[in-house]
């Protein structure tokens, strides 16, 4: 691994952190951009050797150093998360598109509205308007200004978002989430067509194979519980973006 790749991880742990405080103080009443962070259950203000991403948390060993209170694995999780897929797309952009720097500026954006709708919705099982919205912003944002808008490929790349709020719809919101169905307008705006179908048959498989596994490997989680489909779609969205050129879509049935 060269140096820059290594500076482009440790630049997307650090924005990881970031991402997790939102997650954890988004519609709380407090401040994401000021105030220092804090441990939830004491509420001692943290010092900067415990906000060092990923290494803070295994050298305090998942532990507040005053309280001993456990400290939330979705912390070096988004970081980790954050850091391999800003890396992921450096190496992508680098292949593509090395002369745009802008480039590289919307993918880390949108990659970081990835993640945050990623953690957000594990930890609330909600999807946030704004960050769908954002998410949607920035796709159209970027298929404008680097490539030229193609209205049947438009079209055809929002149909996937129209079945998805057809089963909340239908459902009343038993089957799916009114927020994954915004979500996937933006994923297909930033994936065009036939990614997106890539994205949603991969999400869907990913989802029953991991419901699967969760009922047969946590007794707390029966079939009835509340899994977030978000996530799983995210997944999906990514897998097509990095590999949409080596799938076939009859691949699916045919292989």
């Amino acid at each position: 691994m060269q140096y820059i790749e290594i500076i482009v991880f440790l630049f997307g742990l650090a924005i990881g952190s970031f991402l997790n405080s939102i997650v954890f103080r988004y519609n709380t009443g407090e401040s994401v951009a000021n105030g220092r962070s804090r441990c939830f259950n004491c509420g001692r203000a943290l010092s900067w050797a415990e906000l060092i991403p990923v290494f803070s948390f295994l050298i305090l060993r998942g532990k507040c150093k005053n309280c001993s209170s456990k400290i939330s694995w979705q912390y070096p999780a988004g970081e980790l998360l954050t850091g391999i897929l800003f890396l992921a797309f450096f190496i992508e952009w680098q292949k593509k598109f090395p002369d745009n720097a802008a480039v590289l500026l919307f993918w880390f954006l949108i990659c970081s509205f990835l993640v945050l709708i990623t953690l957000y919705d594990i930890k609330h099982k909600i999807i946030p308007d704004s960050f769908a919205y954002s998410f949607l912003a920035l796709a159209f944002l970027s298929k404008f200004i680097f490539s030229e808008i193609n209205l049947l490929d438009l079209f055809l790349s929002l149909l996937p978002a129209a079945f998805l709020f057809s089963l909340w719809f239908f459902s009343k919101g038993r089957w799916m989430g009114l927020g994954d169905a915004k979500l996937m307008l933006g994923g297909g705006v930033f994936l065009g067509f036939p990614g997106v179908v890539y994205a949603l048959l991969l999400s869907f498989w990913i989802g029953a194979l991991a419901g699967i596994a969760l009922l047969l490997g946590f007794s707390g989680i029966t079939i009835k519980s509340e899994i977030p489909f978000g996530p799983f779609l995210i997944l999906g969205i990514v897998l097509a973006f990095f590999f949409s050129d080596s799938l076939s879509f009859f691949s699916f049935f045919y292989a």
